[in-house]
């Protein structure tokens, strides 16, 4: 299995292979994909993450996908996320301002100081193809859905030939909406099988778990963006179960629920 590290580091924020294309993936083909978190610091006991220099270190892409046009579906399925021993998170909101504090990880479980403890729940909070139109609920991004995890499948329409898929922001927790700004931001070694697929009569991009489907929007405020996921699960289940607008909209009212990303 093929593995692309952040290393070696860049030499520099003029380094010439920043932003080149990382490599080209095969259909079918099961790879190892490691992305740097947050601010890509160093980070350990006692470190001031606001002070840390970015180590340089080589992104979760882009990547070219061989034999992907332009409108094809892609299946990205997510089949591990490991994350890093040290990760950071800020405290922000209406109650104070804004400060990184470092969060170790040990035997799957988050400690936060002084004696608050809970499990990881790794998510990844970018995951895109490249980007042709101004459509920012086609192409994936900086969606921050806790769906977006081990044992989901994401599907995206390509809107460049290659595909151009890039992983990022990985989090080893974040509620709902990441309402501190940041969810605890940390390294991550993402194991994932990607394939091409029919697709769906969507707009925005699919997320299937073990037991949900999901929809997405993405505009300038909640209320637009709800409109665009309300819509496309309307035609994800009358093109999933065969149904037609009236059913799927109850469904939708009665056992749906609305889920907020990046807010």
């Amino acid at each position: 299995m093929r593995r692309f590290t952040r290393t070696p580091y860049y030499t520099g924020k003029d380094d010439p292979e920043r932003g080149e294309v990382r490599g080209t993936l095969k259909l079918g083909e099961t790879v190892i994909i490691e992305t740097p978190g947050g601010a890509d610091g160093d980070l350990y006991p006692g470190v001031v993450p606001e002070l840390t220099e970015p180590r340089g270190s080589r992104g979760g892409g882009p990547f070219l996908i061989e034999d992907i046009k332009a409108g094809d579906w892609v299946s990205l399925e997510i089949i591990d996320v490991e994350v890093g021993p040290y990760g950071y998170y800020n405290n922000g909101g209406p109650f104070r301002g804004s400060l990184r504090s470092v969060a170790p990880v040990r035997d799957g479980l988050l400690h936060f100081p002084p004696d608050f403890v809970v499990p990881c729940r790794e998510m990844i909070g970018v995951i895109q193809l490249g980007q042709a139109t101004n459509n920012y609920s086609a192409s994936g991004g900086n969606m921050d859905y806790n769906s977006i995890c081990a044992g989901s499948t994401v599907y995206i329409r390509a809107q460049r030939d290659g595909g151009l898929l890039t992983l990022g922001d990985v989090h080893a927790r974040m509620g709902d909406g990441e309402l501190t700004a940041t969810g605890v931001e940390i390294d991550s070694a993402i194991t994932l099988k990607i394939d091409r697929v029919p697709g769906f009569p969507t707009n925005g991009i699919v997320v299937e778990t073990a037991d949900a489907w999901f929809s997405s929007g993405v505009a300038a405020n909640w209320e637009e963006a709800l409109k665009l996921a309300w819509t496309d699960m309307v035609v994800l289940l009358c093109h999933l179960y065969d149904t037609n607008a009236e059913h799927a909209n109850l469904i939708v009212g009665t056992i749906a629920d609305a889920v907020p990303g990046f807010a």
